[in-house]
């Protein structure tokens, strides 16, 4: 017979090794960096080098037998946008299933809770995957999606509010979210005070949009010492549920809950019923135990977001008819003494000594003075002025733009003019920048900087870019300036002054001043498109800019 001669193994050829490593995206790394820390501070300064790749994918050094495993970051090169990706074996091969997004409310610590949740359902006791993920979220979309449209998908109040706010609270005619303040407004309708709402905070993306942020409350932490922190809606509605008395803040102050009023969500007589039988009579019901003509706008607008929530989600069926809370009467009273700034404006007298106060408190107050300036040189809106990013500023077409999400009429970009009062602002505001003093907001991209947020997060490019930078509110410095200018009033009272000293003094018509100011609604949209007026507009604020002669050439030292 013939001896049979042992071949040498065969050893795979490069070509061969990398077929067989095709499947596997990761046997071959980067060489700079092979696994990321599994942390928010490593994903923030995660910065990889792209050359001719449009994404770059890095796996989280995590525990092998944990739930994480096979857990990695994806980069785009083109949007700068960071994704949570699962690269999971299932029937012999590997597939990505996309989790997220990373940014605010959304980063290691959510996504651990949401991996966590996929890993129990989808593997067996050895940690080997049997079932796929992708198919089951398909799954569940088709049955919610068919669900939608049948008569039968009931809710009750109290369920609807907790879709509203797993949803984000979604805009009724555009798309995106409500802003964070409306979205702080309707909670405290629908949630109201209690331990519940004291774990949110409010923010807003540059686009305007809002969205809630969960946070450890830590009045909260010190009274229950084994709590632990919340990280959704579905967290938080399981830990604080509806009706418990211990979770009502009872406290009547201003800022906990000044009336002890009881939220739809936790009232029994109202939280029960079926959404479609929150009718007229019932939401009459649950006003009447309120008191105070706004306190029942902002009610009554909070139930309409709810029932067009509802409609537009299929939990009224197919046909729901009309919204009730358009039915439900809310009469003015008749008003014996108005509010200082209800119906009044400063007279130009009054406004010098306001400017002349806020002069000498340029040194407490930095940046809060100049915001107080801005609005009473351009009559604009606070909030849309605290929006105002250096990239906004065009001095060679003396315009500071206002893209149409920083302002309350969003279907149109305006803009301010830089007149000469306003070029001395932003004069100063630029030189406070460069004062060695506040080198903490160097970098930050707002004209009016907050300064409320840890010191050692102004090398964060991602943290600095966000709304938490920016100036939330100037109270105690109005305060002061009306101290020692000697005058009543509020902030409000700018915008009518701007637009009546505009009329009063300087001829303008009502129509050219509603230009200055914003004061557009629908029918003056319907009137006139903004932008064709730039020249008009910019000549009528020269106009009104001369009657502030106190400030001219007036520079801080």
């Amino acid at each position: 017979m013939t001896k049979l001669i042992d071949k040498p193994p065969t050893i795979p050829s490069e070509e061969t090794t990398n077929k067989r490593d095709k499947n596997f995206p990761f046997a071959i790394l980067p060489k700079e960096k092979k696994t990321l820390q599994f942390s928010n501070k490593a994903i923030d300064n995660y910065l990889p080098t792209f050359g001719n790749l449009r994404h770059k994918t890095i796996l989280f050094k995590v525990p092998l037998k944990s739930h994480l495993k096979g857990l990695t970051l994806q980069m785009s090169k083109a949007t700068k946008r960071k994704y949570f990706i699962l690269r999971y074996w299932f029937q012999s091969r590997y597939h990505p299933y996309t989790l997220g997004a990373y940014g605010p409310g959304f980063g290691v610590k959510e996504v651990s809770v949401k991996l966590f949740d996929i890993y129990e359902k989808h593997t067996n006791d050895k940690g080997i995957w049997i079932k796929d993920p992708k198919l089951t979220k398909v799954d569940e979309e088709t049955k919610i999606t068919k669900s939608q449209f049948k008569n039968s998908q009931k809710k009750t109040v109290r369920e609807t509010i907790e879709l509203l706010c797993m949803a984000g609270f979604p805009r009724q005619k555009m798309g995106g979210n409500l802003t964070a303040k409306t979205i702080a407004n309707i909670i405290r309708v629908l949630l109201g005070y209690s331990w519940r709402t004291a774990h949110l905070r409010y923010r807003d993306h540059n686009d305007g949009s809002g969205y809630v942020e969960f946070r450890v409350n830590k009045t909260y932490s010190r009274r229950n010492k084994k709590a632990k922190a919340v990280g959704s809606w579905e967290e938080l509605f399981k830990k604080f549920p509806p009706g418990d008395p211990k979770h009502f803040i009872t406290e009547t102050s201003k800022t906990r809950n000044p009336n002890g009023y009881r939220s739809l969500y936790d009232n029994d007589e109202f939280g029960k019923l079926l959404m479609e039988d929150f009718t007229v009579g019932a939401i009459k019901r649950f006003i009447s135990g309120f008191s105070g003509y706004g306190t029942k706008i902002q009610i009554l607008y909070s139930l309409k977001v709810l029932w067009t929530f509802a409609k537009d989600t299929g939990i009224l069926g197919d046909k729901p008819g009309e919204n009730p809370v358009l039915e439900v009467p809310n009469k003015k009273p008749v008003i014996t003494q108005r509010t200082p700034g209800s119906d009044s404006a400063f007279t130009l007298p009054e406004l010098e000594r306001i400017y002349k106060a806020s002069r000498e408190l340029e040194g407490e107050y930095p940046f809060q003075v100049q915001l107080i300036q801005m609005e009473m040189f351009c009559g604009r809106r606070k909030p849309e002025l605290m929006k105002v990013r250096e990239e906004f500023i065009d001095y060679s077409n003396r315009q500071i733009h206002l893209p149409a999400h920083t302002h309350k009429i969003r279907k149109v970009d305006q803009f301010i003019t830089i007149t000469e009062p306003v070029a001395m602002v932003l004069e100063n505001l630029q030189r406070l920048k460069t004062d060695p003093r506040f080198e903490k907001i160097k970098d930050v991209p707002w004209i009016f900087p907050g300064f409320r947020w840890p010191k050692a997060m102004r090398h964060d490019k991602n943290f600095i870019n966000t709304e938490m930078t920016k100036m939330k509110t100037v109270h105690h410095c109005w305060e002061a300036i009306r101290k020692l200018a000697g005058i009543k009033g509020t902030q409000n009272m700018f915008r009518k002054t701007y637009s009546t000293i505009g009329k009063d003094e300087a001829n303008l018509s009502s129509e050219h001043m509603i230009r200055l100011t914003g004061h557009l609604n629908e029918d003056t949209l319907d009137r006139y498109y903004y932008k064709s007026h730039k020249e008009v507009i910019q000549k009528d604020a020269d106009k009104v800019a001369t009657l502030f002669d106190f400030a001219k050439h007036k520079r801080t030292a």
